[in-house]
């Protein structure tokens, strides 16, 4: 048999869907037509992808426990992660077993949302409100004005201090008398000393009082705070490091110039808004830089978990790190692996007059645009991220989006979600999507030596030239 040509495929096609089109608008009732199935009551089985191996046991019992709620199975699927979207993608246009929904990072949703693998939610629930969520989150998963998949859970900066040295160190200052220079006569500043007694003047009750509210005064607002409290007290016992943290990693240092750098709006997704030299980033990477020789950190030899262990076997006063450290530390304490007292604070600014902003990541539930059963796909998606949230610290050590700070709280996860809310999210323009490896680059040439303004003035021009290519 010949070949049909284009135009005689275009007529079948055509005629084909003229016929289906008429049959349902005009069938009976219970008249059925040949090679479509009658929809039936029975519910489906739904599939959910996902690539972080610490979610299975809270992923399987959040399945068991929908199951039993509502009668609908899921089968969560463990993926690798590499080329995740692309194989998302793969397995919706090819046929097999694909996902109906999955969980991803928000950063892929333009890629995601353009291929049609995340359509905008239909809030079944209505949960997505400012009551709920807040702003960050919902701007996280917000493509083009819409709102593509559901917030999860996020991973932000903060800083993280050993509150035993830093108390120790408001003890030795309440008790000393100024010293010009910030040192006593044999320069190695207010030292503590154990076990000194309680000063003239106190009782047991109100001396510790005021060590605490001096303890509480000591905590940083600023880089300027730091290296001031590095000059002007001694090292405590055991204590190797005033201030600690990854300087290879972009996440843990983007707080010196989050507030000033602008990728795409808040919701990542405008690239008419990029700015990022300007002469308040040139300013705060000019301090950075000039942090190398006071702390004496090379990059070449950073890293995050060897800063976290030192933090844990006490050698750190200071140190940035992410929320799953948090866990981490609790842990160490309860278990006695850690034996020091320790305290979560807001980032600190650079000097007086720049204030800091981290960075954060936001993980999404994004229901597939091929899926057969969209509407069960959102349901069990509001569940798994709302319904059940209030177990995923407890289980996973990640920190749900859902909730909102308590003000009479003053609790860490309270702290940690108050800097989330105040973070930057990570783009999703596609056309930048090299913007973090080039700018944690551009961070550790500043931090090696190289000129702030040229540095930041090519990472700019080369963002730009990108986005103009597309």
């Amino acid at each position: 048999m010949k070949k049909l040509r284009g135009r005689t495929w275009l007529y079948i096609f055509l005629v084909s869907a003229l016929f289906v089109g008429a049959w349902f608008a005009f069938k009976p009732e219970d008249a059925t037509i040949p090679g479509i199935t009658e929809k039936t009551d029975k519910k489906p089985t739904l599939i959910l992808w996902y690539t972080d191996e610490s979610l299975t046991d809270y992923l399987n019992s959040a399945c068991v426990a929908y199951l039993d709620a509502e009668g609908v199975r899921v089968e969560p699927v463990l993926k690798t992660g590499l080329e995740y979207i692309e194989e998302i993608y793969d397995a919706s246009v090819k046929g097999g077993e694909m996902p109906d929904l999955y969980i991803a990072g928000t950063d892929c949703l333009e890629k995601a949302a353009l291929s049609g693998l995340a359509l905008p939610i239909n809030d079944p629930e209505n949960i997505m409100n400012s009551f709920n969520y807040p702003q960050i989150a919902m701007d996280a998963v917000s493509y083009k004005g819409r709102q593509v998949a559901y917030p999860f859970y996020f991973d932000t900066a903060f800083l993280l201090y050993n509150s035993t040295y830093l108390s120790q160190m408001a003890d030795a200052e309440l008790r000393s008398e100024p010293v010009e220079g910030g040192e006593d006569e044999e320069g190695e500043g207010r030292t503590y000393v154990p076990d000194a007694g309680v000063p003239e003047g106190y009782t047991e009750e109100s001396w510790k009082e005021a060590v605490s509210v001096r303890t509480q005064e000591l905590i940083p607002e600023s880089i300027e705070d730091i290296t001031k409290l590095a000059m002007e007290h001694g090292a405590p016992e055991g204590m190797e490091n005033f201030f600690l943290w990854d300087v290879s990693d972009i996440y843990y240092n983007y707080f010196f110039t989050g507030a000033y750098m602008n990728v795409g709006g808040v919701c990542g997704d405008d690239p008419e808004l990029i700015d990022i030299c300007n002469d308040d980033t040139i300013r705060c990477m000019s301090t950075y830089q000039n942090l190398h020789q006071f702390f004496s950190i090379e990059s070449k030899e950073s890293s995050y978990e060897k800063v976290l262990q030192d933090f844990l076997d006490g050698k750190s006063l200071f140190t940035i790190v992410t929320t799953d450290a948090l866990s981490t530390v609790e842990r160490a304490y309860e278990n006695g692996d850690y034996k020091y007292g320790y305290g979560v604070a807001a980032l600190p600014g650079v000097d007086a007059d720049h204030v800091a902003k981290g960075l954060s990541t936001t993980t999404c539930v994004a229901v597939n645009g091929f899926s057969e059963y969209p509407d069960e796909a959102n349901l069990f998606a509001e569940y798994v991220m709302y319904e059940s949230a209030d177990t995923l610290y407890d289980r996973t050590g990640k920190m749900p989006c859902m909730g909102s700070v308590m003000e009479e709280s003053a609790g860490a996860k309270d702290v940690v979600r108050a800097l989330y809310q105040n973070s930057v999210c990570l783009p999703k323009l596609m056309t930048m999507s090299n913007f973090w490896v080039e700018l944690e680059l551009a961070y550790t040439r500043i931090w090696d030596g190289a000129d702030p303004e040229e540095t930041l003035k090519a990472l700019s021009d080369q963002m730009n030239k990108q986005i103009k290519r597309f």
